[in-house]
């Protein structure tokens, strides 16, 4: 059994991000296949700091006052947090045989250094693909991010990339050791869940949807335009869900005001506990972002079974069978986004909906289900040993 100590620099409750939710997913099914499985993550709440026990998981929380990842003008806390990690890590070394970095921005750096530290492999998870690739976001940092960068490339650890694109980034950043494992999603969603009645009884025609955290990033403001071109040639009951909360929000909601008489046509739920369950009523899923590691929203329409629309970021090529099970946008604006959401329509009819979900539903089983990739993390860990022991390098496993 291999010691794995999971590293994100936040975690649920303070961050509800797409990697905080991967790596609880993971480390939660390695304890269920027996694992020793540690978190270590930071906390901005001072009452939450300490040690808690979460899904056969032990969660450890070192507070700091501020996020550790920001850098810049916070870089104190970033320091304190480093420097904290250390003394974490020394004191429970011998509970620790793999540092497993969720992100590669600066705490890619601070889990470079524990397992120089330790003289552990690390693994390091990148979360986001070209421009907003952890690497060089970290390397754009200023006066600490090249030298951090450097440091990481130099320790040669064996970086994990969550979709294709991501793969080609890393090697063209000069990344040696690169193996693919794609983000995975509980197969257990697909199960019918209770209505719970927040919708309300929704009217005949399309009813297209996008879950997760409302960022810029995520650009709702250009789905909502796509929505709207589209609108005259929709039944009159066909509406734009959207679920979830975040910075981009108040932006959202400004857009959808501008459509005048067709605002009402765009409802806007909130975050909701049941996220998953509750857009199981609607019928596909849109997804406007210009920059993804590996989209959980799009990964939970897939098991779904929902037909599914997306400009063509990082890891949306692998889960949408172009006319198949969705449609991808040939471009990042509204026009491109509004064209492939009319050529998903046909994907509505009892046919189109059968093939889209068996599609979907091939796909979940064969690469994207969660024991799928917990067993791909749980076979890689005793490699890492080896090869550290053996060699001192992980390039000396022969990742592919």
């Amino acid at each position: 059994m291999t010691q794995v100590l999971m590293l994100t620099c936040q975690y649920m409750p303070d961050v509800f991000g797409g990697a905080e939710k991967q790596c609880q997913r993971v480390a939660t099914g390695l304890a269920a296949h027996g694992q020793q499985v540690q978190v270590l993550t930071s906390t901005q709440q001072w009452a939450a700091r300490g040690l808690s026990q979460e899904a056969a998981v032990a969660v450890h929380r070192l507070w700091v006052p501020a996020a550790p990842d920001l850098l810049g003008r916070w870089l104190l806390f970033s320091l304190w947090w480093w420097l904290a990690v250390m003394a974490w890590g020394w004191r429970h070394r011998r509970s620790i045989d793999v540092v497993h970095c969720h992100q590669g921005k600066f705490g890619a750096f601070v889990g470079t250094c524990l397992g120089r530290l330790l003289g552990k492999p690390v693994l390091i998870k990148i979360g986001n693909s070209e421009d907003e690739m952890d690497l060089r976001c970290l390397q754009r940092k200023a006066l600490v991010g090249k030298p951090m960068t450097r440091f990481v490339l130099r320790q040669r650890p064996l970086f994990v990339a969550i979709s294709a694109v991501i793969e080609r980034n890393l090697r063209e950043f000069g990344c040696q050791d690169v193996l693919r494992i794609p983000n995975g999603v509980p197969v257990s969603l697909a199960q019918p869940a209770p209505e719970s009645g927040a919708a309300g009884a929704l009217s005949d025609g399309p009813q297209f949807f996008y879950h997760g955290r409302i960022e810029e990033i995520k650009r709702v403001d250009v789905l909502i335009a796509a929505f709207a071109a589209l609108v005259p040639e929709l039944p009159p009951g066909s509406k734009l869900h959207i679920v979830g909360d975040g910075a981009g929000l108040p932006a959202a909601r400004t857009a959808a005001a501008a459509l005048g008489p067709l605002a009402a046509r765009v409802v806007f739920h909130g975050a909701l506990p049941q996220a998953v369950a509750f857009v199981q009523r609607f019928d596909v899923f849109v997804n406007a972002s210009r920059a993804e590691g590996f989209s959980n929203s799009l990964l939970e329409a897939l098991v779904l079974g929902k037909p599914m629309v997306s400009t063509p970021v990082s890891g949306a090529a692998e889960a949408i069978v172009d006319g198949v099970n969705g449609q991808l946008a040939t471009a990042f604006d509204a026009a491109a986004l509004a064209a492939a959401m009319r050529r998903a329509l046909p994907l509505l009819d009892a046919e189109g909906l059968v093939r889209a979900q068996a599609a979907s539903a091939r796909l979940v089983d064969e690469v994207f289900a969660m024991p799928r990739v917990v067993q791909r993390y749980e076979a890689l860990y005793p490699r890492l040993v080896e090869a550290a022991g053996s060699a001192g390098a992980a390039g000396a496993a022969g990742w592919s």
